[in-house]
């Protein structure tokens, strides 16, 4: 079965969504960026579902540009990609939109897609790889939050807890207080839960710097800067984090906690 297949009708852009996306910057731009706007919408889509990819690609590309980060524009950019066969692009993609949109279970679906495609060539090559970045169950929680949404739900959690204890020193008769009691203790539980939680992705997004290896094939990784001392290989869409900068050369640690040095164009932040 071909990649193409396995990604199927998930990998096909998303007319309604972006639709609904490009309509509302046309409310709130400039005329003439709305314009723009709209006529990059329909100039990539006409070029996908014609088969012109690159073509389709350049325009959601240029899309993202004027309307920002957006999970839609990402997404359809990271299948035009993956139909182009630039996969370590088009998972660079649907990680951004994953960042942007934890619960869009389409892209994870594609994103795991990839990787297993990725993983099975660079075996067919003689070259063990798995690409499934290897994470605690801590950051897969938080992989499944955006900031914004760990944050509201630790405001919730920590309203209904300051109501039930109001409630509380109301409320006399002692089976009712109990039952508020204990209601209040398990949502002081959440409540910690999610300050780790919201603390946990506060640092993720503020100290630690992500990057997929975008290179075509694989990465070779290498003692320093400029050196010829080779460590070991990367392949191309997997996931480190990068940990020093010099020269054009940034330094990286995998999954597997090896570090070592690649050229900085072989790489993108996520």
């Amino acid at each position: 079965m071909t990649l193409a297949l396995q990604l199927g009708k998930r990998c096909t852009p998303r007319r309604h969504c972006l639709l609904a996306m490009a309509l509302a910057v046309s409310l709130l731009s400039f005329s003439a960026k709305a314009e723009s706007v709209s006529s990059l919408f329909d100039r990539a889509n006409n070029a996908f579902w014609n088969g012109d990819y690159a073509g389709a690609r350049d325009s959601y590309a240029r899309l993202a540009q004027l309307s920002g980060p957006r999970p839609e524009v990402l997404y359809n950019l990271g299948t035009a990609y993956a139909r182009l066969g630039n996969l370590g692009q088009a998972v660079l993609m649907y990680e951004k939109v994953l960042r942007l949109s934890p619960d869009n279970e389409d892209a994870r679906h594609n994103l795991l897609v990839l990787r297993e495609h990725l993983a099975r060539r660079a075996n067919e090559a003689d070259r063990d790889a798995d690409l499934a970045p290897s994470v605690t169950a801590f950051r897969a929680l938080i992989d499944r939050f955006t900031t914004n949404g760990a944050a509201l739900t630790f405001l919730t959690f920590e309203l209904l807890l300051i109501a039930f204890l109001l409630v509380r020193r109301i409320v006399r008769a002692d089976l009712p207080r109990l039952t508020l009691g204990v209601l209040s203790g398990v949502l002081a539980l959440l409540s910690a839960a999610m300050l780790v939680l919201l603390l946990g992705r506060l640092h993720l997004e503020t100290s630690v710097q992500e990057a997929i290896i975008v290179q075509a094939g694989q990465s070779d990784v290498f003692e320093g800067p400029g050196s010829e001392i080779r460590r070991f290989g990367l392949e191309e869409g997997s996931r480190v984090e990068v940990i020093g900068e010099m020269d054009g050369w940034r330094r990286l640690r995998d999954a597997e906690g090896r570090d070592g040095w690649v050229r900085a164009a072989e790489l993108v932040d996520i």
